[in-house]
């Protein structure tokens, strides 16, 4: 199994291969499955730590998985990959439905409403499918209706 320091350079690699991501400032922590970005100088031996950062990433059998917070963070470094929904396609989107996408192969991608980057998404068989959190797909739908009534 690969060390810490394999793992980060890998991570990077995988943003950088995939998402055009250039630049990480801070650092990538292991912690269970999941790969955490942090700013946080090392922790002290013995401290128990709830959190470390933002979950960037998560490591599977087929690979790494972006969390969709770790998307948004990475924001604007966040190059290629990238796919611009109108305000009807993200509601689809969140309401469950795909759309078609066959601008990109099958992967994860950044989903963008506006320019900002709102989480993860994935192309698989020429279908865009939303990979958002259920609570942020819903926080996304709230506002979206907001939007539409004219209140944000």
């Amino acid at each position: 199994m690969p060390s810490s320091g394999d793992l980060a350079r890998q991570a990077f690699d995988y943003l950088r291969e995939n998402f055009g991501v250039e630049e990480l400032p801070g650092r990538v922590v292991e912690r269970g499955d999941s790969l955490w970005w942090t700013t946080a100088p090392e922790v002290p031996e013995g401290v128990r730590v709830h959190s470390l950062g933002i979950r960037l990433l998560r490591r599977g059998e087929k690979g790494f998985k972006p969390t969709s917070f770790g998307l948004m963070l990475l924001g604007d470094r966040v190059r290629k990959r990238r796919i611009d929904l109108s305000r009807a396609e993200l509601k689809a989107l969140l309401q469950g439905r795909s759309l078609d996408c066959d601008a990109l192969p099958s992967g994860y991608v950044a989903l963008c409403l506006e320019g900002e980057v709102i989480g993860c998404g994935q192309v698989k068989g020429g279908r865009l499918r939303s990979q958002l959190p259920r609570g942020r797909r819903q926080e996304l739908l709230i506002a979206l209706e907001a939007a539409r009534r004219g209140g944000v």
